[in-house]
């Protein structure tokens, strides 16, 4: 929801981004228009990384107001393609009965993409909910359309709720990032406490330090995009992450709140987005050479699809790609499947 009591129109928000060339005066001037009601064809070039809210200091949410304008005009991304991707990721079945054994994690529909990443003695003696019933649709806000992702998310709460958990670990950073934001600007209630990743390999590395062999190793950190609506200090949990396993994050210029987008384009709707004349190889290269040039032996991911979007580039850089649990299996002394991609 854009707080329009909240913006000040300083333009700060546009002159920020990667991708709109804005400066602060004119992009002040642009989302004021934006907010009156007035059309703008600039809206097309988003790329719905949704960094606009993190930007803007007064927390007036800025993409909200891009995302909603978006919907109403109706063409971003082929209306076809929309009811296409409703009708894919809409759950078929409500959610199998489940009994509590140790910790309960949210693997949402993420096994697919990274069928590699969700093993091992991290995921041993825990209750796993996965599937169409707990998929947060955060997916439709990068399609332009807020409503689809708004109607569905009081089910996925109750789905997650009716696991009996009172705290659930997600792996999904969408899925956090709606649960810990986005639901209480909607007035969703949630009567269990969300659990990031990062916060549960952190707790089972310190539990079990007696297994940890440090590895040495400096990498570059691949943000998702949903991080935007994450608080920044699970960003600093990751590095308690690294700093138990070993790990260097390496200092470079498109980190943290300068983070560049994957703009990934194996997903459905990306297929149709991107070709609107909104060429991201550029973005990508130089988000990937910023890693290696900056001393990263290896790129990290928390998203499996920045995984499946950047892993060649930096592979072609002679950099390993790793998911955030491939880093602490191999601490704890596990070996990788040899199906695992470069």
């Amino acid at each position: 929801m854009f707080h329009s009591e909240r913006c000040d129109y300083c333009g700060e928000c546009l002159a920020s981004c990667h991708y709109l060339p804005f400066g602060c005066e004119d992009g002040g001037k642009a989302i004021a228009q934006l907010a009156a009601g007035e059309h703008a064809e600039w809206i097309n070039d988003c790329v719905t990384c949704m960094a606009c809210n993190e930007y803007c200091t007064k927390k007036a949410r800025p993409f909200d107001l891009i995302l909603g304008k978006m919907e109403e005009k109706g063409d971003f991304i082929d209306e076809e393609l929309v009811l296409e991707m409703k009708d894919r990721f809409t759950p078929k079945t409500g959610p199998k009965p489940v009994e509590i054994n140790g910790p309960v994690i949210s693997l949402c529909v993420m096994t697919g993409n990274a069928p590699w990443a969700f093993h091992g003695q991290l995921f041993e003696n825990v209750t796993i909910l996965k599937g169409l019933p707990y998929f947060c649709n955060v997916l439709f806000a990068h399609m332009g359309n807020e409503t689809i992702m708004r109607e569905r998310l009081q089910s996925m709460v109750d789905n997650l709720a009716a696991s009996g958990a009172k705290e659930i670990v997600f792996v999904h950073e969408d899925c956090y990032a709606v649960l810990t934001d986005i639901a209480a600007e909607y007035n969703i209630e949630l009567p269990f406490r969300p659990i990031h990743l990062f916060e549960y390999l952190r707790d089972y590395l310190k539990e079990h330090p007696d297994r940890i062999s440090k590895l040495n190793l400096r990498v570059a950190y691949q943000r998702p995009c949903a991080s935007r609506h994450t608080p920044r200090e699970i960003e600093n949990v990751l590095y308690e992450v690294f700093d138990l396993i070993g790990v260097e994050r390496v200092v470079r210029q498109y980190d943290g709140v300068n983070a560049i987008c994957c703009g990934v384009e194996v997903a459905g709707p990306n297929k149709k987005l991107f070709p609107r004349g909104k060429n991201f190889e550029p973005f990508r290269d130089k988000n990937v050479k910023d890693a290696k040039n900056s001393g990263a032996e290896a790129m990290v991911y928390l998203c499996p699809l920045c995984f499946q979007t950047l892993s060649g580039k930096a592979h072609a850089l002679e950099m390993k790609n790793y998911m955030v649990t491939d880093l602490c299996r191999l601490a704890l002394g596990e070996k990788l499947p040899e199906d695992k991609p470069e």
